[in-house]
């Protein structure tokens, strides 16, 4: 489960535009950091999750927050401003045993392209060469096809696909994509083979124009998703008469359905999803794009639950961004369990803690905020990492804050179980993960 949302230009106030992502999926599925800087290559092959396409020359500098055992990528940005994020669709018509994964066509368009429409494109000629499939589970079977929100500085498109077939639409203003088909008979564009197919299958829905939602769309899975009130309270949170900005994105992200929610049970209806009971999956990163025209920022977590995670800038240019590179993504999974710890132990009284943390934190991404408005380009990577310094000191106050408040939470028999097996089974994957701190009792 994921929910993905953009702003153009002309609704921000400070006229760049956004797109942002909550990358939903195990609890124990830690989401890595990873920047690429641009390079040019020699090999004429590059392996993929599962299978092999052919490398092109030249790739561009891209920032990933991907599954740390995937090749591809939840969401990304590249050195062009141009940022995707993608997610599970459930559709009739089957789904590929082997293919390139969602996350693959994601991270091969940031790669290879420098404008929204041209990444449409190349996941559009990448899909009907190799089509889409394999296991996207982490510890369990799990196949879907993938819908595709694109933006760049000026443009987004919204791609929908189904196998090798595909709708395409502009986006106007704002625009939102969930775990549910959209493009109804409204597409800007059609896959040619798309409507051979859904006769062949008696799938065709739609009177003059085909209905791809309606002839794809795998009703009961989408309906227990509830994709459909996620997308609606992304698209609410863009929908007042104040313009875009920063703060909006990333309060479309902290979303929970239930205003008094308490972290006692799941919330498969949030946007900042949590897991527990029927709800397998949870926020485990979150990203911000800020497409600059003078060169893109992403503010991310790097961290799960947006509620209560802090959204920190890298700034991206040719050479990379002076962290999270390829060849530190130890640390960079050392990064997100230190962020992890700190989720796992507002199980235990989540309200009066996140309270505590909100005081904190509110003011420090302020503070980021402006120091990167206030930061020439040429010196934008240097502040990001400044900031990156200073989450050190307020992760020790957020330790000191919440300790306090520390007291235990009576939960479900169910949901203590299931939080008792997730955590068992971090410490058993990364041991790392158990020796920080004493202050990091859970549930």
């Amino acid at each position: 489960m994921c929910d993905t949302i953009a702003a153009l230009a002309p609704t921000s106030t400070d006229a760049h535009s956004f797109l942002a992502k909550n990358s939903d999926r195990e609890p124990n599925e830690a989401q890595l950091l990873t920047v690429v800087p641009h390079r040019t290559h020699a090999e004429l092959r590059l392996k993929t999750t599962y299978t092999e396409v052919d490398q092109v020359r030249e790739t561009n500098a891209v920032l990933l927050c991907r599954p740390f055992w995937m090749w591809g990528a939840e969401m990304g940005i590249n050195e062009h401003s141009v940022a995707i994020g993608n997610e599970a669709v459930f559709t009739r018509g089957g789904y590929g045993a082997t293919g390139l994964t969602g996350m693959d066509l994601l991270r091969l368009a940031l790669e290879r392209c420098d404008s929204a429409r041209s990444a449409v494109d190349t996941i559009i000629a990448l899909l009907e060469q190799h089509g889409q499939g394999g296991n996207c589970g982490f510890t369990k079977q799990f196949f879907y096809n993938n819908s595709f929100l694109v933006a760049d500085t000026t443009d987004a498109w919204v791609l929908e696909t189904v196998g090798k077939q595909w709708a395409r639409k502009k986006v106007s203003g704002t625009g939102a994509i969930s775990n549910l088909l959209t493009i109804g008979s409204d597409w800007d564009e059609l896959s040619p083979g798309a409507e051979a197919f859904v006769k062949q299958k008696r799938l065709r829905r739609g009177e003059d124009r085909m209905d791809f939602a309606a002839s794809f769309s795998d009703p009961l899975f989408t309906r227990f998703s509830r994709a459909r009130a996620r997308r609606a309270s992304s698209l609410s949170s863009l929908g007042s008469a104040a313009p875009a900005t920063m703060a909006t994105m990333k309060a479309a992200l902290r979303q929970h359905d239930d205003p008094g929610y308490a972290l006692r049970a799941g919330s498969v209806g949030s946007v900042c999803m949590h897991f527990g009971g029927l709800v397998g999956d949870q926020t485990v990163g979150s990203m911000v794009a800020d497409l600059d025209k003078s060169g893109p920022v992403a503010w991310v977590t790097g961290a799960s639950a947006p509620c209560i995670a802090l959204f920190k800038p890298i700034a991206l240019d040719a050479e990379g961004a002076g962290m999270f590179g390829e060849d530190q993504q130890e640390e960079a999974l050392n990064y997100w369990l230190q962020n992890e710890r700190i989720l796992r132990n507002l199980h235990n009284n989540y309200i009066e803690k996140h309270q505590a943390i909100e005081k904190l934190r509110a003011p420090l991404e302020r503070r980021f905020e402006e120091m990167m408005a206030d930061t020439a380009r040429e010196y934008r990577k240097q502040a990001a990492r400044e900031c990156f310094e200073l989450e050190k000191e307020y992760r020790v106050a957020v330790w000191k804050a919440i300790e306090p408040l520390d007291h235990p939470t009576r939960h479900s028999l169910v949901f203590s179980l299931q939080w008792w097996r997730e955590n068992r089974g971090l410490v058993r994957r990364w041991p790392a993960y158990s020796q920080s701190s004493e202050n990091a009792r859970t549930v």
